[in-house]
């Protein structure tokens, strides 16, 4: 077997086939409009998947994406689905496009998957006279399977990009999806599959050359707070396999330059800012980890263990994570010490029993004791029951949970969640309780001492008007928070009276929005103007449009208005994505605010631009700048990834950032803030 995008191996004719591909979108259970052929080859060194998507118009395939691990919502594609274990509740996924561009996840559940966890394994594409093809290589220990299953749930995607058409083999019904587990197919004959690799290693050496740190003033002059310098490091990633079903990843000088940057957001609420995990460490397997509101008050949230508040990088010492399955269980386990100014140990274990079809009852321990600090933990048990009902999912979801420190209190945060997430509609009731105090350590959480209602009234009937794929009418969408002492928080109502998804892949929509808050303390909504303690409502409206992404230039723009606390205001956003296939990809977002008041007005503005240029698959580069005038600094984050082979890499990173709005003076390009380069390398070794 050669890895070529070429199915011309005797092997793949004696492989039986999968054909029978029907849509989904948007004729639902009609036979796809373009054939597909997936076969399977179980070898000893992995398991080989050839694609041959064939397409009457080979001309029009869509194929702009090079980058590895890029959203792939501009082309056509193919996505492979894998649970070895059977238990209708995980898989691993792997996605192709017609360059041979690679993206790979796992799924938590049927209604998500992490797109940040990243496999070992590789893939060829090519075009061909009569559509395209894929060969796929997927090595046995990036894989967990048991010894004596001969039978894998399976499941392909394909993705007609240019007829916003999705095909699956199985699952293809709406209320389904190729998450949808319970209805996956099952391939035969993985038989005689070998022990995975004792051990995989990753050591890395990195050089940074760091540039002088400067303080500037408005008036333009600067003060030197840090001198140039340069540093070498290296590090070691490890993944061990204690049985089929477990791996267990450590770490020590943990490095994660190569991480993308978090995005300079203006925060114009009093409640703290949710930023996405991005370091490899900690994305993957991150799924099991999952307890409580995601963005509202989660009892784990990795970015608290190597990160400070404010998102400097706090020293990752050494870390170990133990994930997967032991018999009917789900485990995950991470321990953790970070150096610094004040060293922490932290640790977390979460563990999943499966109940009924997909379900679970879980239980979660989180604990993190500081040099000189007493320790404290937090604890939680949890419970997910989805149900099919007549062909439709139902969910019921409940959790409880208390934290523990020195003071001898443990404040508590229970929901329960009943939930209906189906094509025709989707509807959500949930209510929320967060004790005063409730806040752990190793969690993050929006407001405590509150009740918070919320939940969906959505109805998306599929009429039959001529270039309308589906409506959109959410009757009630809202949020009510309220104080345990009695008493208004925070509350936001919206309706939708409209909205579009058109079958070339526009969308529009038109909501009005009803929105209240209580603050007890004055904040700071930007530079000069605050808002008193007091009860505030009132109303605003939106439009929104969202932009085909078949399009080699697509528009993503938003319009809101009305009222905003004592005064009025506006909020424009505006988004341009382009492509010149195969190589070349960027993007420019805007975004502008005008606060208006008696006393005072603001105007905020964000600026973003990104450029992805790909040579190959394996040699990408990316540039990323971004802006705000609240912060008053730009910056710009550079990367270049080079994959020798699957699971090496080369990566340069370049990260520098000037001050901006000084009085009367320009840009100080050649004397910035702060600015390093990394060089780091990544050698993949296996035993």
């Amino acid at each position: 077997m050669r890895l070529d995008g070429r199915l011309d191996e005797p092997a793949w004719m004696r492989a039986d086939s999968i054909d029978d591909f029907r849509q989904r979108d948007p004729a639902e259970g009609v036979a796809a409009t373009e054939r597909t052929v997936v076969r399977f080859v179980s070898a000893r060194d992995g398991l080989w998947i050839g694609i041959h998507a064939f397409d009457r118009e080979p001309a029009k395939i869509l194929r702009a994406q090079l980058r590895r691990d890029t959203d792939m919502d501009t082309d056509d594609g193919v996505q492979v689905l894998l649970s070895p274990m059977q238990d209708k509740r995980t898989a691993f996924w792997f996605a192709v496009n017609p360059n041979g561009a690679m993206t790979d996840g796992e799924v938590i559940n049927f209604e998500s998957d992490n797109v940040d966890w990243d496999a070992v394994w590789d893939s060829r594409a090519q075009l061909t006279a009569d559509g395209w093809v894929v060969e796929m290589f997927l090595p046995w220990q990036t894989l967990r399977y048991r010894a004596a299953q001969t039978a894998w749930d399976v499941n392909v995607l394909r993705m007609i990009r240019r007829k916003n058409e999705e095909v699956l083999w199985k699952a293809w019904r709406r209320t389904e999806g190729i998450k949808f587990l319970e209805k996956a197919g099952v391939v035969e004959g993985f038989v005689d599959l070998p022990p995975r690799a004792n051990v995989e290693l990753r050591p890395y050496a990195s050089a940074t050359g760091n540039g002088a740190t400067r303080a500037y003033d408005t008036d333009g002059s600067f003060s030197t707070t840090g001198a140039a310098g340069l540093k070498g490091a290296f590090g070691l990633d490890a993944k061990l396999a204690p049985s089929r079903g477990l791996t267990l990843d450590l770490t020590t000088n943990a490095d994660f330059a190569q991480a993308d940057v978090d995005r300079q957001i203006i925060n114009f609420s009093r409640f703290p800012l949710f930023l996405p995990e991005r370091r490899p460490f900690f994305t993957e397997g991150a799924g099991i980890f999952d307890f409580g509101r995601t963005q509202e008050t989660q009892l784990f949230y990795s970015r608290r263990i190597g990160l400070s508040r404010s998102g400097e990088p706090i020293p990752l010492l050494a870390g170990a994570r133990l994930s997967g399955r032991i018999g009917a269980q789900q485990v995950g386990v991470i321990a953790a010490r970070t150096g610094g100014d004040q060293p922490t140990t932290d640790a977390v274990v979460r563990i999943r029993r499966d109940l009924l079809g997909r379900g679970y009852v879980g239980a979660m321990f989180t604990g993190s004791e500081a040099r000189g600090e007493e320790a404290t933990t937090a604890t939680g048990f949890d419970i997910n029951l989805p149900f099919i009902v007549r062909g439709q999912n139902l969910v019921f979801l409940a959790g409880t949970s208390w934290t523990h420190d020195s003071t001898g209190g443990a404040p508590n945060y229970s929901r329960f969640v009943v939930d209906f997430p189906n094509d025709f509609a989707d509807i959500v009731s949930r209510v929320e309780r967060v004790e005063a105090g409730f806040n752990p350590t190793l969690g993050f959480v929006r407001s405590d001492g509150i009740v918070r209602y919320g939940g969906s009234f959505r109805l998306t009937p599929r009429p039959n008007i001529p270039h309308v794929r589906q409506l959109e009418f959410n009757l009630l969408n809202y949020q009510y928070v309220q104080r345990l002492g009695g008493g208004l928080d925070n509350a936001e109502f919206e309706v939708t009276p409209l909205g579009v998804r058109f079958d070339s892949g526009d969308e529009f929509e038109f909501s009005l929005q009803r929105v209240g808050d209580a603050p007890t303390e004055a904040f700071e909504v930007f530079d000069g103007t605050t808002i008193a303690p007091g009860s505030y409502w009132y109303d605003r409206w939106e439009v929104q449009y969202d932009g085909s992404s078949r399009r080699p230039v697509r528009f993503e723009a938003s319009a809101n208005f009305g009222r905003f606390y004592t005064g009025s205001g506006e909020d424009y956003s505006l988004s341009v994505e382009g492509r010149w296939q195969p190589h070349l990809l960027w993007s420019l977002d805007f975004g502008y605010t005008d606060g208006r008041f008696a006393s005072s007005r603001f105007i905020a503005r964000t600026t973003t631009a990104r450029v992805d240029y790909a040579v190959t698959p394996r040699l990408n580069t990316t540039v990323f700048a971004q802006w705000n005038n609240e912060s008053k600094r730009g910056a710009i984050n550079a990367r270049l990834r080079w994959t020798r082979t699957p699971g090496s890499d080369l990566y340069v990173v370049l990260n520098s950032a000037w001050p901006t709005g000084l009085e009367g003076r320009s840009i100080p390009w050649s004397r910035p803030s702060r600015g390093g380069v990394v060089v780091k390398y990544v050698q993949y070794l296996r035993y």
